[in-house]
This record gives C-alpha cells, sequence and structure tokens, in this order.
C-alpha cells in the first residue's frame, strides 16, 4: 500500500473493556513535567536551585520506576546550555546540578523531551550579565608608524564567565607592551576608566619600529589580555600631493586619505592612515613609508571631476618625496525635472527610481519617486545627460523609451515625463505556517490575512473559504468579513467554490469515512453529494459549474481522480492506474486538468495534464516535480508545492510547457487568485 500524505481527525465511541483481574497495573509514564523550574541566573553560573523534570503517568503521578533519558533543549537561539544536558531520571526525576547559559538574555526556556513522552516547555528565566572575570581587545592595535597614534583607538573591554560585555565594570584599565619586538617605548594614555566595561585608548604610540609587538591589558583581579601581534614601522619618507581647479563653482577644497585601511570607504578619517584637507589650488605634505601607497581626494563636489589621470584612489610608490597631482575641473549646474504619472490597476506604492547618469556612471544622481510624482533633481552638470526610470514592477509597463536623453542648462531646468500603465498584479493565497497570507507574485507585497490552511478563491475574487480547525470558514483577503460556515467540527476540509460564488463544496469525514458535500455559500444547507463511491478529498469545482473532481479510492488503497455532476449524479472515474494520482485543478476554460501523479518513477510526485474527460496524460516537459497544482487565470501558468530535503515546503510557478521556473515563497496549498 503507498502512504498517502492525510490529516484525518477520527471520532467515534469509545469501548471499555472489563477485565476479571482485580490487580490493575500502574498507568505507564505518558509525559515530562517541570517539578523545578530553571531560575533566574547570570551567564556562565549554574541555575539554582537545580532544574528538575518528573516523568509522569497520564493522571499526574511520578513514576518512580522510570529511568528515561530526559533532553533539555533552550529557546530562544542565541545561548548555549552550559552543563549535562541529557539526565537520565532517578525515581521517575532526572535532575540537571549543573545547567547553566553562557549567553545573557531575557525569555529565555527550556524544552523537556524523552523518547515516547510528551515534551514539557519551562516557564522562561533571564540570564543576566555576571561579573567581570577577564579582559579582551576589542579594537585591537594596528600597524602604525613610530611615533604615530595607533588609530582606531584600542578598545579593551572586560567580559563576564560566558563572555559577554560586563556593562556594570568602571575600574581603571592599564595597556602596557608585552612582546617588546623593538625594545620600544608605549606612549599616551595608558591607564582608563571603564565605561560600560569599554576601556578606549585614543593617543597610544610606540616611538620605536618592530614588528610583532603586543599590548596587554591589566585590571586587578581580573584575567589580563593581550592583543594580536601588530606592526610599528619606521619613520616614513614624504608624499607631496598638489592640487589645481579649474572651471565655474570650484570648491574652497577637499579632503586626502592616504592609505585607506581595508574595507574602509572614502572620507572616512578613521579608515585612512593619514587624512587631512587640502585647498582647491594646493599642496600637501605626507610622510609615508618607502613602498607602494594609496592616495585619494575626497569630497569632490558632484559638478566637478577629475581630469587627465583620472584615477582615485593613485596607487604611487614611495621613495624620498613622491610628487601626487591632482586636476579637477568643474562646471556650472542646473537641475532636472521629473514628472511621473502612473494609470491602471495595482499601483506600485514603492514608486520608482529616477537616475541621471555622468560619463560611465548610469545614476550619478538619484531620486525615488512615488506613482504620480513631480521632483527635481538638482547640482546636476549644465551638459548632455540621459535620464532613466528604473525599480518599476512586473505588472506595469513604461510608455516609450525607460531612458531619455535632455541637455541641463546652466542654472535652468530640464523637463523629463515618464507615463506608466499597470494592470491586474498576479497573486496567490497560501497556507505558511498555519497562517492563510496573499501575495504577488513579483514580490512585492505579503498580507497575513488570518490562521488556517487550504485556502480557496472564490470566482470573483473577493473571498477566501479556508480550512479553520476541523471547520470551514471564509474571510475576505484584507482580514474582514470573518464567516464560520460549518459548526460541526467534524473534520471539514478542502473547500472549492461554485463558478456563480453560490456554493462550496468540501470535504467532511463522519465516522472516520470522507464524502463529499455542499453547502451555500453562507454555509447554510449543507447536504452530501457521494457516498460509497471511494471519495478520499480535494475537491475541485468544474469552471462550468457542471462537475466536481476530487481524489477517490475506488481500489483500495489506489489514489486516483473521479468526477461527478454538481448534484452528486454522474460518477466517472478519470484515472485508473496503480500510481497515486491527486490533487486536480481545472484549467480555467474547463479543458485540462491539471494533477499530481507518481507513475513517472520511484514514488516522486510531478505535474501532468489531463483532457478533463480523462484519457492520456501529458507530462510536462521532462517532467515537473511538485503537488498541489493551481492554474493562473490565463491558463499560461502554474503554481505548486515542491518539498525541499528537509520537507519544508516550497511554492514555484512555471510556464505549462515547464519552462520559466520561479520561486514565490515558503509554503503549501496555493491558490491563483482569478482576476476580477
Amino acid at each position: 500500500m503507498k502512504p498517502l500524505r492525510r490529516r484525518w481527525i477520527v471520532t467515534g465511541a469509545i469501548t471499555i473493556l472489563a477485565c476479571t483481574n482485580t490487580e490493575s497495573p500502574l498507568p505507564p509514564a505518558a509525559r515530562l513535567t517541570f517539578t523545578v523550574q530553571p531560575s533566574n541566573a547570570a551567564a556562565g553560573v549554574p541555575i539554582s536551585p537545580a532544574v528538575a523534570v518528573a516523568i509522569e503517568d497520564s493522571f499526574g503521578h511520578v513514576v518512580t520506576s522510570a529511568t528515561h533519558v530526559v533532553t533539555l533543549t533552550l529557546s530562544p537561539g542565541g545561548g548555549v546550555l552550559a552543563g549535562p544536558a541529557a539526565v537520565s531520571a532517578v525515581n521517575g526525576v532526572a535532575t540537571f546540578s549543573a545547567l547553566g547559559v553562557d549567553q545573557a538574555g531575557t525569555g529565555y526556556t527550556l524544552t523537556a523531551a524523552a523518547p515516547g513522552l510528551a515534551a514539557a516547555t519551562s516557564t522562561a528565566f533571564d540570564i543576566a550579565v555576571g561579573p567581570a572575570a577577564r579582559l579582551a581587545f576589542t579594537v585591537q592595535p594596528s600597524n602604525a608608524n613610530a611615533g604615530a597614534t595607533i588609530a582606531p583607538a584600542v578598545q579593551v573591554t572586560a567580559r563576564d564567565a560566558g563572555g559577554n560585555t560586563a556593562t556594570g565594570f568602571t575600574g581603571n584599565v592599564t595597556v602596557a607592551i608585552g612582546t617588546n619586538a623593538g625594545v620600544g617605548t608605549l606612549s599616551g594614555t595608558t591607564t582608563v576608566q571603564a565605561v560600560a566595561g569599554v576601556a578606549s585608548f585614543a593617543d597610544l604610540s610606540i616611538h620605536k619600529a618592530g614588528t610583532g609587538y603586543t599590548l596587554t591589558a591589566l585590571s586587578g583581579a581580573l584575567t589580563a589580555g593581550t592583543s594580536a601581534p601588530f606592526t610599528i614601522a619606521p619613520v616614513p619618507t614624504a608624499l607631496h600631493i598638489t592640487t589645481t581647479t579649474t572651471g565655474m563653482a570650484v570648491p574652497t577644497g577637499y579632503s586626502l586619505c592616504v592609505d585607506a585601511y581595508s574595507g574602509s570607504y572614502s572620507g572616512s578619517a578613521s579608515g585612512c592612515g593619514w587624512s587631512g584637507p587640502v585647498g582647491a589650488n594646493s599642496a600637501v605634505t605626507v610622510p609615508v613609508t618607502d613602498g607602494s601607497h594609496s592616495v585619494e581626494l575626497d569630497v569632490i563636489p558632484r559638478n566637478c571631476a577629475l581630469t587627465g589621470d583620472t584615477a582615485n584612489p593613485r596607487i604611487v610608490t614611495a621613495s624620498g618625496t613622491t610628487e601626487v597631482p591632482f586636476s579637477v575641473a568643474c562646471l556650472d549646474t542646473g537641475s532636472v525635472h521629473v514628472t511621473v504619472t502612473t494609470t491602471g490597476t495595482d499601483l506600485d506604492q514603492n514608486g520608482y527610481s529616477v537616475c541621471v547618469n555622468r560619463a560611465a556612471n548610469n545614476c550619478f544622481w538619484g531620486l525615488h519617486v512615488l506613482a504620480n510624482d513631480v521632483a527635481s533633481i538638482g547640482g546636476v552638470t549644465a551638459e548632455p545627460h540621459t535620464v532613466s526610470i528604473g525599480d518599476v514592477v512586473g505588472n506595469c509597463t513604461v510608455s516609450g523609451a525607460l531612458t531619455q536623453a535632455v541637455t541641463v542648462p546652466a542654472h535652468g531646468a530640464a523637463d523629463v515625463r515618464f507615463a506608466i500603465q499597470c494592470v491586474v498584479a498576479e497573486r496567490i493565497a497560501f497556507s505558511s505556517v498555519g497562517t492563510i497570507t496573499v501575495a504577488r507574485l513579483d514580490g512585492v507585497s505579503t498580507v497575513s490575512v488570518t490562521h488556517g490552511f487550504a485556502p480557496a478563491w472564490s470566482a470573483d475574487g473577493t473571498r477566501l473559504a479556508y480550512e479553520c480547525d476541523q471547520d470551514i470558514c471564509a474571510i475576505n483577503p484584507d482580514g474582514s468579513g470573518f464567516a464560520q460556515l460549518t459548526t460541526n467540527a467534524a473534520s471539514n476540509r478542502h473547500p472549492t467554490w461554485s463558478p456563480d460564488g453560490s456554493k462550496i463544496a468540501f470535504s467532511v469525514a463522519t465516522g472516520g469515512v470522507p464524502d463529499l458535500w455542499v453547502m451555500a455559500a453562507d454555509g447554510s444547507g449543507a447536504m452530501r453529494l457521494t457516498q460509497g463511491v471511494g471519495f478520499v478529498g480535494s475537491p475541485a469545482w468544474s469552471p462550468d459549474g457542471t462537475k466536481i473532481a476530487f481524489d477517490c479510492q475506488v481500489d483500495a488503497a489506489n489514489d486516483d481522480i473521479c468526477v461527478v455532476n454538481a448534484d452528486g449524479t454522474g460518477f466517472a472515474r478519470l484515472t485508473n492506474d496503480p500510481a497515486r494520482d491527486y490533487g486536480a485543478a481545472w484549467k480555467r476554460d474547463g479543458s485540462t486538468l491539471a494533477f499530481a501523479t507518481t507513475r513517472f518513477g520511484a514514488g516522486a510526485a510531478e505535474i501532468v495534464l489531463m483532457s478533463s474527460t480523462g484519457g492520456a496524460v501529458t507530462r510536462i516537459g521532462a517532467g515537473l516535480p511538485g503537488s498541489e497544482p493551481t492554474w493562473s487565470p490565463d491558463g499560461s501558468q502554474l503554481a505548486f508545492v515542491r518539498f525541499d530535503p528537509f520537507r519544508q515546503a516550497f511554492i514555484f510557478a512555471a510556464h505549462t510547457d515547464g519552462t520559466n521556473v520561479i520561486t514565490i515563497t515558503s509554503g503549501d496549498g496555493p491558490a491563483w487568485k482569478p482576476h476580477p
């Protein structure tokens, strides 16, 4: 028999068998209970009193004979349990005497688990930062020149036993040379009072060159810290940097960055071996070591640009006094006046981006505009440019070119207009971790609607029917208009709307046996349509309203696709294959059914197509793995579910020939929204 992925809740009578033996056996172990809850503690310190978990029977009595291994896990992530987290029960109780948490945090809980027993979750508890125990360099001393300030400022942090910053520590911290690679002397303020556990040393320097220096940090009884090795370079040679600026609207000066640190960014003084101002037509001499150096001219106004050698930063090899010239030309400026108009349906509320180029940079000046907006980009150089619009979502189209050529006049404005037309955006309803969600296929918006499973759209796209616990409910896609349509809690599943929106078909399991039922859209007049025909579930109403397809088992343990008339008559079996056929979906013109089947290999499901009257099955391309198909309104695409190796469900979409497969989101039970 092939396993079925079905979710049934079976109800029925309970039969009690009377026994003649007067001695009843003790109830078996059934569940775990925290008898000593975790209390608040400091990071890295055992929780006291010791956490205890009892193994109880279903009546709440401790099963003293139980010796299960009880395992604790910590939530949420961030902290790690210290000490034994798996303990064998003694006399039915597992005691965790050395349990602690390494990271400070609030709202931690413990979960106790043991094979065959119901798990238990503790009350919440907090882990506070412990007392300062050791010192650590959190900003290491970086390489510097002899006599120069070590930058960025060295930082030493006091940490507790768990590695958390001891924010309450305000003691004095003293740094000294540890490994004295060059017989140097440490200068500057070497003793600093910590603030919130951190001591910063902003003016340290070593007067003598050497490779492999280290610093040590001391404070009373705290464990000392040692820095990473660093190098103090000899007294440098010099770079002679000159600037020559011509043109209009010339600035007063710029900023220089020599030898930017790896990962720094332009204009960051803390990221440079040397930084400082330089005039628009001026010169600066900067001491450097022999060898290769970078020199960057920063804070260049956007109306100005380097000419001649435009490399910035410049890479130069210093030996003695090395000349580094920069030439800058500046232009007058004007502005670009942008008008954007958007019409149609489903306008993008996030708006668009507008870019103006300069040379090879297509977005030298940029601006965000709304769907219908008027805005100006100022400070644009007075010369020819291209203006482009971007971030236009997939359901919208720009009328005309995305890029327009303009010439910006000095002290004037160049006008640019973009007209955009939008159509209905494709949306899919689905369930994600028990929440009904509606998402646009282009990812622009995702709306959580309500708790539930298996959403189904009404034909006009204004309502969603879905599974709400054991019943069927309906709601508007914005979360309003909730209505519970069934109240019998009889495993009501898989709702599907009639095309005219007046009825809903669904599955009902009475006494553990499912059948097809139908009711009015307001929940009234529920009646059974099938009985004894092997109905399993997943009903799907035909677009013309005359038939309902569903999963069936005419032969025991063999899933096929069957169909009945909308009044319950005319039962027909559409597939008859030893493999599983399940989860049929009607194409909007009623001509074709898409469903999942395992008939093409090793129990793995793929989506296939078949005439709605039955007959031959057609694979999609070389095989389209997935299940739970749903058609796009125009019949050109299918959305469906695939599982990753960890059995997490994801929703995909593809053209009906199997091409253009895209991932939409995680979740299952997709339902493509009809167009109004």
